[in-house]
């Protein structure tokens, strides 16, 4: 599994999604998604036995939220440095776009296949007809030498089958469907890609997921002729009308030739007689991702080395000798921030004047190429091309030689400053030019060290997020008690008795005293709480009488619970839990200002020897979460809901999730939206 080959082109697009800090879980399951390799790999891991306990996923969106934004960027540096070791070393380089538009292609179709039909999960069926062929992959990791002929030679077909069989005693279809088996999923996925080259008569009782899967894998090899009678019989068993496939085939195609566009990806043309590998090697790709996997390597290693004494002019002549280092370039001066990091100031390096003092900007204020590098990156500005302030023609005179380089050191939440960079010739700019990624990368990397080793704890961003993320956790629970005991006080005053809610109240009043203390070290915040036996009903049946009785709940907003009778007793965090369940609630009652139906369900969910995981979901009929918001779900956004609200809810909620090492789905449209939480019984 650690060989399947990836297309460098979508390893190219995965390693800059990873360096993007606002890089989202979506925007990387869309580009996983395309990738056979990739996709099978990703799934290996989230299904291995490092995560048992974790809960099998089922989808690729739990598997990356299952292992998280970290293991995901080690996936996929470690996979882009094995691919170009591969490469270089073997000598068997395989040109996979053939591969690539025919696993998408009928990804593509077997998804519009199962919307078509009605399946129940059209994402399954483009999962099985992206993985149908994963065998392949499998056998020309293995033995490349053998299997690359036959690899260019043969199409996906019952002749390719028989001459794996005859050669290595297996097929692709068998390799393919025993890697899948592996991850244990309970799903027909498996039973899709072994049976994907089975004739129509054949399938005709199988699941709908293996028939689907099968007739895409055929209508994918088309190729521009007039389906044949066991495609129309395929065709048939789908429930789909033969009238329609032209049109599906159409958009498909226009899908699949978008998506290559986008990806840097030239589709392969049908193949012909004597084609031959070596003809079709993607070395230019090959080459590109190679420099990006040195740049990455060059960069951590050399801003990883030790600095000298710790102060800051030596951090900064460390990062100045770094950039000759690594790009035979000299820092002339820097521009630093100062004032809360609007201004810049100017300090010497290689340049020694007393002018320079003077010398500053501001951020967003005129139209120097200075001020801009810090929102456009990486920036040359040579003597006969265009400049934009007198600034920049002084940066020119100051440095002298053939123009500069404005290298800005920054994050996307710290601007620490701006190197200005001597350019002497004509060939080391194009030199720059061409490594502007490399140049971007050293930027991030740099910043992030000035910061953490110059800026106090207290000031750093990590510990405002931090902070905030108290706030916003004391202010749900306050904020319900507020309301709450407003509605008590007015029935005490008029009764004179207590109220059986009050012992909720209670409750909360103590979760919001062990929140408070955990702002002292996160070690005795850890200590604080831990898994014991959870009645999960009785929880959210005490959760949801203390949000009906409170004022946050208007007239208009109605909480119906379907709790399954007799659910076994959870292991995990009680703390926790809570504050999942009232982030998920909360986020319902403020999405429906107008009012609207909360629906609150448990179920036992789990196949094979029973379940093994509690299911909970939260549903409510608002008016769903904007694309914006839902591409970067459980990140830290600025909320849309105005008022006091952070925009840190979701962003809480999928910490939470993982704290309590379960898995969470959304879905989410103009009718409504779905949260599905899943917790092992075990808490394991």
């Amino acid at each position: 599994m650690a060989r399947l080959p990836s297309m460098p082109q979508i390893l190219l697009r995965l390693i800059d999604l990873c360096h993007q800090e606002d890089a989202s879980m979506s925007e990387l399951a869309a580009v996983i998604s395309r990738d056979a390799g990739m996709a099978a790999k990703v799934f290996a891991v989230a299904s291995s036995a490092s995560f048992h306990g974790r809960g099998r996923p089922a989808t690729l969106e739990q598997c990356l939220a299952l292992l998280g934004m970290n293991a995901i960027k080690t996936i996929v540096i470690n996979e882009s440095v094995m691919q170009v070791f591969n490469r270089f070393t073997s000598g068997h380089g395989v040109d996979l776009k053939r591969f690539w538009g025919h696993s998408l292609r009928c990804a593509l179709i077997a998804r519009e296949l199962a919307r078509r039909m009605d399946h129940a999960s059209p994402e399954e069926a483009y999962l099985g007809g992206l993985l149908h062929d994963v065998g392949q992959l499998a056998i020309l990791a293995t033995d490349p030498e053998t299997y690359s002929r036959m690899f260019y030679e043969f199409e996906d077909n019952h002749a390719l089958c028989a001459r794996e069989t005859e050669v290595f005693a297996v097929n692709h279809a068998e390799v393919g469907a025993w890697l899948v088996e592996k991850w244990e999923l309970d799903s027909f996925l498996c039973d899709s890609v072994l049976y994907h080259h089975e004739s129509a008569d054949r399938v005709a009782a199988a699941h709908p997921l293996v028939r689907i899967v099968l007739l895409a894998n055929r209508l994918s090899v088309i190729h521009g002729r007039e389906p044949s009678e066991e495609e129309n019989a395929l065709t048939a068993l789908c429930g789909v009308a033969i009238s329609d496939l032209g049109g599906l085939l159409e958009a498909v195609e226009i899908e699949l030739v978008t998506t290559a566009k986008q990806l840097g990806i030239e589709l392969a043309n049908p193949p012909t007689a004597g084609d031959s590998p070596a003809k079709s090697l993607e070395e230019s790709e090959t080459a590109r991702l190679a420099a990006r996997i040195q740049d990455i390597i060059l960069v951590d290693r050399m801003l990883a080395a030790p600095g000298g004494p710790e102060n800051p002019d030596n951090r900064l002549q460390s990062l100045a000798r770094a950039t000759k280092v690594l790009f035979d370039a000299e820092p002339a001066l820097w521009f630093e921030a100062t004032n809360g990091g609007g201004r810049f100031e100017a300090r010497p390096l290689a340049i020694r004047s007393s002018r320079l003092a003077q010398l500053e900007f501001t951020r967003g204020r005129g139209e120097s190429l200075l001020a801009k590098s810090l929102d456009d990156g990486p920036t040359l500005v040579l003597n006969d091309g265009p400049r934009g302030h007198i600034l920049d023609d002084q940066m020119l005179r100051l440095a002298g030689g053939e123009g500069v380089l404005f290298l800005p050191l920054r994050t996307r939440r710290l601007a620490a400053g701006v190197m200005v960079v001597r350019v002497e010739t004509p060939a080391q700019a194009a030199i720059l030019r061409e490594r502007t990624d490399c140049l971007a990368y050293f930027g991030r990397v740099a910043a992030e060290q000035l910061a953490g080793e110059s800026r106090p704890a207290e000031d750093s961003e990590g510990y405002k997020t931090r902070i905030n993320s108290l706030v916003h956790e004391i202010s749900n629970p306050l904020s319900i008690i507020r309301n709450y005991l407003h509605i008590l006080e007015a029935e005490c005053a008029e009764k004179a008795i207590g109220q059986p809610e009050i012992g909720v109240v209670r409750g909360e009043i103590d979760r919001v005293g062990k929140i408070l203390q955990s702002v002292r070290t996160e070690k005795e915040k850890k200590k604080a709480a831990g898994p014991i036996q959870v009645n999960l009903n009785r929880v959210i049946e005490d959760l949801v009488a203390l949000c009906r009785g409170s004022l946050a709940v208007n007239t208009a907003t109605e909480i119906k619970l379907d709790l399954a009778q007799e659910l076994p007793e959870i292991v995990s965090d009680a703390d926790g839990l809570k504050q999942l369940l009232l982030n998920l609630i909360k986020n319902s009652i403020e999405a429906m200002p107008e009012g609207g139906v909360i629906r609150v369900t448990t179920a036992p969910w789990g196949s094979g020897s029973g379940p093994s995981h509690a299911e909970i979901a939260v549903e409510d009929d608002g008016p769903g979460i904007p694309k914006e918001i839902l591409a970067r779900l459980y990140q830290q956004v600025t909320s849309t809901k105005g008022g006091q609200h952070q925009g840190l809810g979701l962003a809480i909620v999928g910490q939470l999730v993982r704290d309590l090492r379960g898995l969470i789905n959304c879905r989410s449209s103009a009718q409504g939206t779905r949260f599905q939480v899943l917790l092992p019984f075990s808490g394991k």
